[in-house]
């Protein structure tokens, strides 16, 4: 089973959400992003406090987008089933959905934690892509290029470590990695990322800022 590639976790997270007497719908927020997949503005960082409902919405995306999961009888009943590429886009996609504030107690370094963070989505392709042998393929990157496919990003509290203070020597190199996978890569039909700070209060450079 699939850990962050094409999980039917945000799906789950999501039904439960809406099964809830409290649901509030924000599903138009989808109708924007739609129209942002595939062009030069597909890369979107949102920031706010905690608590304000981003992981929320992470979980609808990624239960809307999901090729893995049938979400169709769900979404039918929210206002994004008015929208122009309702259908075209509802459960289309490859998605890459990572939490980046879930860290094993047992990863106590850097090094341990993306060192999991990266098996784990190299593994995910190899089993979704059994023409793909991990072994064949020296990073992430080289692996998505090999599926010709498309994917959509979607990353809950991408600047977990930072807020945290966790790993603080590293955390240029936590910036690297990011950039490596989505700056630029033919495969990214949509990168959406939640924190709580504005990227550029971490990232003084170039490495993010097609954010």
């Amino acid at each position: 089973m699939s850990i962050y590639l094409n999980s039917d976790k945000a799906y789950e997270n999501f039904k439960c959400l809406y099964g809830s007497r409290y649901y509030v719908d924000k599903s138009f927020i989808i109708e924007k992003l739609n129209e942002l997949i595939n062009t030069s503005d597909r890369y979107i960082c949102i920031t706010r406090p905690r608590r304000f409902g981003k992981s929320s919405v992470a979980d609808m995306l990624g239960a809307y987008y999901s090729k893995a999961v049938d979400s169709k009888e769900l979404f039918d009943k929210l206002n994004i089933s008015s929208c122009d590429g309702y259908e075209e886009n509802l459960n289309k996609y490859n998605v890459i959905n990572i939490s980046f504030n879930e860290i094993p107690d047992e990863m106590d370094t850097y090094e341990d934690y993306i060192g999991m963070v990266k098996n784990s989505i190299k593994k995910d392709i190899s089993d979704n892509y059994p023409g793909i042998n991990i072994d064949d393929f020296y990073n992430i990157s080289t692996m998505l290029r090999a599926t010709n496919e498309k994917f959509i990003f979607i990353f809950d509290e991408w600047d977990y470590i930072f807020n945290s203070n966790l790993f603080e020597e590293h955390q240029n190199d936590f910036l690297e990695f990011l950039r490596n996978l989505l700056k630029d890569q033919p495969y990214v039909a949509l990168a959406y990322m939640t924190g709580v700070l504005p990227i550029k209060k971490y990232s003084s450079g170039s490495a993010l800022n097609m954010f």
